[in-house]
C-alpha cells in the first residue's frame, strides 16, 4: 500500500507478530503479518511495548511443553503495553490505561504487536513504573504469590530452598518469601549469579556448580532439613532436594530446565514421610476471589516498590531467537524481554525473514 507521495503505509488492519509453525530451534521463530485481534466481551486488546520472554516460551517453540500446543503459535506469555480498546462487559479500563499482563488461558500471543486477553489476567499499573519493567512483573509475582500463600502457606521463621533462585520467578519468590518473614536458602548454577539471588533475599546462595547444596543445606539447618523446597529444574536435582527437607517437609515442582526426573519418587518420599506437590498458576483460577487477591497484591508490590524483577537483556521484537538463545545459555540472572513498539526490522528485511540468528553483542 503507498500513501502520500509514494511513500509506503501500513495496513492498520494486520500487525507483526513472531510466530512458530512446528516446533524446532530458534530458526523456527519467524516474523510474519498476521489481522490484528479484536476484543470480545470482557477481554482487552493491549497494544505491546514490551514482551517478556519466559523458559515457557522456549519449550513451545522446541515442542517440549508439558500441555499440548496448537501449531502455528504466536509465543509469548505475558507483556506490558497500553489498552487500545475493550469489549463489552469492561467497565474499569479504558483505552490508553497502562497495563500488564498474563496472556490468557493458553498463555500464547504476546510476542506480537497487539494482544487480546480476557480482563481476570490485566494488571493496573501506576503510572510511575516503566513498562519495561512491567513486562517483566506478572508471571514472577502471580507464580511466587501463589506458591507461597496457596499451594503452600508460607510461615513467618519457616527456612525455604529456591533452586534457580536468580532467574525471575527466583527472585520473585525470595521476595516474597522475605516479606513473609522466612529464612531463605537460594541455590544458583553459576557464581556470577549468586549476588543477584542475595540482592533478592537469600540470606544463603549455593552455587550447585561448585557446591554440595544438600550437604550446605542441612548444616544451615543444623541438620534438620528446610520446611519448603521450590523447584524449577527437575532432573537430578529434583531426587536429591527430597534430601534437604525435614521430616514431613514439602517439596513444590514448577519446571523441568534441567531435564526429565527419573527416580522413585514414592520410595524418596517414605525416606523422611515427606511430600511433593506439582504446580500452574492458572489453577488459581483467574477471576476468583483468590486470584484476584494475588492480583490486588503484585498491583501493591509494584505502587510501593516491593517487587524488583531486573531486566538482564532487552532486544527486538525481530531478534526473538536471540533471546532465547540468551535464555537457553543459562547465562542470565532476571528478565529476558522483547521491545515491540516503534521497532523496526534493520535492514527493511521482508516481514516473513528468519529470527532465529542471535548476534554476538547481545550476550549477557
Amino acid at each position: 500500500m503507498t500513501g502520500r507521495g509514494g511513500r509506503a503505509t501500513r495496513d492498520e488492519s494486520t500487525m507483526r507478530a513472531v510466530r512458530v509453525e512446528a516446533p524446532g530451534g530458534t530458526e523456527a521463530l519467524r516474523l510474519v503479518e498476521v489481522p490484528v485481534p479484536r476484543p470480545r466481551e470482557r477481554e482487552i486488546a493491549i497494544s505491546v511495548a514490551y514482551a517478556a520472554v519466559n523458559w515457557g516460551d522456549t519449550q513451545k517453540r522446541a515442542g517440549i511443553y508439558p500441555d499440548p500446543v496448537a501449531y502455528p503459535v504466536v509465543l509469548g506469555m505475558e507483556v506490558a503495553g497500553v489498552v487500545t480498546a475493550v469489549g463489552p462487559g469492561v467497565r474499569d479500563l479504558r483505552a490508553g490505561d497502562r497495563v500488564a499482563a498474563l496472556c490468557g488461558p493458553r498463555l500464547v500471543g504476546g510476542y506480537a504487536e497487539v494482544v487480546v486477553v480476557p480482563r481476570p489476567y490485566v494488571i493496573r499499573l501506576p503510572p510511575e513504573i516503566p513498562l519495561r519493567r512491567a513486562a517483566a512483573v506478572p508471571l514472577a509475582a502471580l507464580t511466587a504469590y501463589h506458591l507461597l500463600n496457596s499451594a503452600y502457606r508460607l510461615r513467618r521463621g519457616e527456612t525455604i530452598l529456591v533452586h534457580a533462585a536468580a532467574g525471575s520467578v527466583g527472585q520473585a519468590i525470595c521476595q516474597v518469601a522475605r516479606a513473609k518473614g522466612a529464612r531463605i536458602v537460594g541455590t544458583v548454577g553459576r557464581a556470577d549469579k549468586i549476588a543477584a539471588a542475595r540482592a533478592a533475599g537469600a540470606m544463603v546462595v549455593i552455587d550447585r556448580s561448585r557446591e554440595d547444596f544438600v550437604g550446605l543445606a542441612l548444616e544451615m539447618t543444623a541438620g534438620r532439613g528446610v520446611d519448603l523446597v521450590i523447584d524449577s529444574l527437575g532432573g537430578e536435582i529434583l531426587a536429591r532436594s527430597f534430601d534437604v527437607l525435614r521430616i514431613y517437609g514439602h517439596l513444590i515442582n514448577i519446571g523441568e530446565a534441567s531435564g526429565e526426573p527419573d527416580f522413585p519418587v514414592r520410595k524418596k518420599l517414605y525416606e523422611r514421610s515427606t511430600s511433593m506437590a506439582g504446580f500452574e498458576v492458572l489453577h488459581a483460577e483467574p477471576g476468583s476471589v483468590r486470584w484476584r487477591r494475588g492480583v490486588r497484591f503484585v498491583e501493591r508490590l509494584l505502587a510501593n516498590g516491593g517487587l524488583q524483577i531486573p531486566i538482564a537483556a532487552e532486544l527486538p521484537l525481530v531478534e526473538a531467537g536471540a533471546a532465547h538463545a540468551l535464555l537457553e545459555g543459562r547465562g542470565t540472572a532476571g528478565k529476558v524481554v522483547l521491545r515491540v513498539r516503534a521497532e523496526t526490522p534493520p535492514g527493511g528485511r521482508p516481514a516473513t525473514e528468519g529470527v532465529g540468528r542471535p548476534r554476538a553483542e547481545t550476550g549477557a
